[in-house]
């Protein structure tokens, strides 16, 4: 059983707390589980075995906390009543453990014995990887000895009884009278003499002071601070890289995520290339939709496959929980995924850890029996006529605090789970989904009696088979239409409204802004200040508050928010670069350019914390390369200027900011299309630009 937090409260079984490790039985009444059932449906962890609650013969149930994951849940239940007799009344073995009172305060002397002296008199406490801890060995004391040179052989034989053992070997001496000759050797003797000075005082030093110890690094933010005034040369450097030949071959990657819980973990999308779409259809090979899941342990080699129906332009994992992932297709469908058998396999490429054979389905497209990756099969599509009727470009999880109604009002989540996902498309229509039973408004009594029914009988969706009542029936709880054109920033509200008729419709816009040249491939709010927004899309991005923007001309495919610095943001270009934009130091031109990242388009950037000295900048290509950047110190550590104005400075001040900078760059670089009351009047240059259209403030 999978119980949440939610559930563990509610019937007083949290885990290490209520229930542990000592005493992990918890008795349930059957009434309290059926009423749980019916008051939380789907939600409800119970759901899976209605049925065989229903059939119990007596009132109460027994709940084991499974501490060690026996069963790999943290909780399993009894399903008769000759198991629960059975696990309560067990009998314990006691050991007494005594001494002859005359030996009590005796005093203890030890001394050595041979291990041969005594049956299983050796034992031995050999050293392993504990997966909990990476630490890093910088360095190391081992003996040496001088020994004869040893020529290795092997032979086909098993050793099926491993344990530690050593061979000495008795070197070749020389004779006395040899020693003597080669001491009298006025050449060694001057090489001991010039030789001998310069060792002991190495000796001296790596006793003073560690050599290998870099001051530069540890000078921290120094620069930033103000103590001495040059150029901080660091960039980004590359951590790892990772390609599969067999599933990138003339894929390029359309989005990527991280894991939000395992370390090093990351998920890849794959779509055609447009020149492999083209192709003639009579040459039609056959090639897998699939999402790959690389590891930092192994690099070579995806870690997990996810099937899909077709090629996915984004996905993201579940924010209450990361086993559930939800896509979006190139033929407008969402698919549903659950990868919570394979959590083990994932946790099992952490450094340190030992690989865990999965028994599951698997495919390769050569029929190569070796290095098989397990492959999840999607659990769910939506509907084909509910679909969008052009790719799916972007899909986000509704946070786990609300929810919306059919006619987009959002209400109070009260399980604090995600069960709402929202997709968008360029048919210019934003649709809501809803991962719980769709509720049927028009049928008879039979039917919703019928309905009710299989509601209750629906496994919560933490589990592979839940999502079986959405696969090919999975329609959208509601639809934004709005009307846009390629490139448009538009600001709207979800809420649909009712016109004269009484129908509900949607709302139209509350702002709309041509900005682009065409489709807007980012647009993300700065993790910092809720209000900023960054969007990238044709030869430029832009950077929006309140109708205030920044707009340097570039070939920008994407960009993304620095997680830790309010004022730095990255973007990635078609040319394969990527520019490190820093407002603090620079807002003309780029605080670094680092050229040729890849020699193909980028399509994904995305940042990831991995810890506070740790930060990571993947960068994918439409090649199918995936490419993890570190990022440096000195773009990851805010400075102290920084860290004042995220705390103290108001909306009012940063809106002037932006507002000032906009105005300066467009008078600095276009007087030449200024109107002539721009001229005429310098205080005007301040609310007009390019098209001498005053600007929304």
């Amino acid at each position: 059983m999978v119980l949440t937090s939610a559930t563990q409260e509610l019937f007083g079984c949290l885990a290490d707390e209520d229930v542990t490790g000592e005493s992990p039985y918890k008795l349930l009444k059957k009434d309290d589980i059926i009423q749980d059932i019916k008051t939380r449906a789907a939600v409800s962890d119970f759901s899976p075995v209605k049925q065989i609650v229903l059939d119990y013969p007596e009132d109460e149930l027994l709940l084991v906390y499974d501490r060690d994951f026996t069963y790999e849940q943290c909780f399993y239940l009894v399903l008769t009543p000759e198991a629960k007799d059975r696990i309560l009344n067990v009998s314990f073995l006691w050991y007494k453990f005594s001494r002859v009172r005359r030996k009590f305060g005796v005093p203890v002397c030890f001394s050595d014995r041979n291990t041969a002296d005594a049956k299983d008199g050796y034992l031995e406490c050999a050293s392993y990887q504990d997966s909990r801890f990476s630490i890093k060995q910088m360095q190391r004391d081992c003996g040496m000895q001088a020994v004869p040179r040893l020529q290795s052989s092997s032979a086909q034989t098993q050793w099926k009884f491993q344990r530690n053992i050593f061979t000495q070997y008795v070197p070749r001496e020389l004779s006395d009278e040899e020693k003597e000759n080669i001491l009298q050797f006025e050449s060694l003797n001057n090489f001991c003499n010039s030789v001998t000075p310069r060792v002991l005082q190495a000796l001296q030093q790596e006793e003073i002071m560690n050599g290998f110890f870099d001051d530069w690094k540890a000078l921290g933010a120094a620069a930033e601070d103000g103590d001495w005034s040059g150029k901080v040369s660091e960039g980004l450097m590359l951590y790892q890289a990772f390609t599969d030949q067999k599933y990138t071959k003339d894929k390029k990657i359309s989005s990527i995520n991280w894991h939000p819980t395992i370390y090093g973990v990351l998920a890849v999308a794959l779509t055609e290339q447009k020149e492999e779409r083209t192709k003639d259809s009579t040459t039609f090979v056959v090639t897998p939709s699939v999402i790959l899941f690389y590891s930092f342990s192994d690099p070579s080699i995806p870690q997990l496959l996810l099937e899909c129906p077709d090629d996915i332009f984004a996905f993201e994992f579940c924010p209450s929980d990361p086993n559930i992932i939800v896509g979006g297709c190139i033929n407008g469908q969402v698919v549903l995924w659950d990868i919570s058998a394979h959590v083990t396999h994932l946790l099992g490429t952490q450094p340190g850890s030992k690989k865990v054979s999965v028994s599951t389905d698997t495919f390769d497209l050569d029929d190569n029996q070796e290095n098989k990756t397990p492959v999840v099969r999607y659990c769910a599509v939506s509907a084909l006529e509910s679909r969008h009727k052009a790719p799916i470009t972007d899909v986000q999880w509704l946070p786990p605090t609300f929810e919306v109604t059919r006619s987009g009002l959002p209400v109070e989540n009260k399980y604090n789970i995600s069960v709402q996902v929202v997709t968008c498309s360029p048919d210019c229509t934003i649709m809501f989904w809803d991962l719980r039973m769709q509720r049927l408004l028009s049928h008879s009594a039979t039917d919703r009696k019928q309905s009710v029914d299989q509601k209750t009988q629906m496994t919560p969706y933490s589990v592979p088979d839940t999502f079986k009542h959405l696969d090919r029936t999975w329609k959208p709880l509601f639809r934004v239409l709005q009307g846009l054109r390629d490139g448009e920033i538009v600001h709207t509200d979800w809420k649909l409204e009712k016109d004269d008729s009484g129908r509900l419709q949607s709302a139209k816009p509350l702002h709309c802004f041509n900005i682009h040249h065409w489709l807007v491939n980012t647009v993300q709010r700065s993790p910092f200040y809720k209000d900023i927004i960054l969007t990238t899309g044709g030869w430029n991005f832009a950077i929006w508050k309140e109708g205030v923007m920044v707009t340097p001309p570039q070939v920008c495919t994407s960009g993304c928010w620095s997680l830790s610095r309010p004022a730095v943001f990255f973007i990635g270009k078609d040319d394969g670069s990527i520019e490190v934009w820093n407002l603090m130091e620079k807002t003309s031109e780029p605080a670094q350019v680092h050229a040729h990242i890849t020699n193909a388009k980028i399509t994904c950037i995305k940042p990831w914390t991995a810890s506070s000295k740790q930060h990571f900048l993947t960068v994918t290509d439409d090649i199918g390369m995936v490419r993890v950047l570190e990022i440096p110190k000195v773009l990851y550590v805010p400075t102290r200027n920084e860290v004042r104005q995220s705390n103290h400075l108001s909306c009012t001040h940063f809106k002037e900011y932006y507002c000032c900078l906009f105005t300066y760059y467009y008078v600095k670089r276009n007087n030449n299309v200024l109107g002539e009351g721009c001229k005429q009047n310098p205080a005007l240059q301040h609310i007009y630009c390019i098209d001498t259209k005053p600007v929304h403030i």
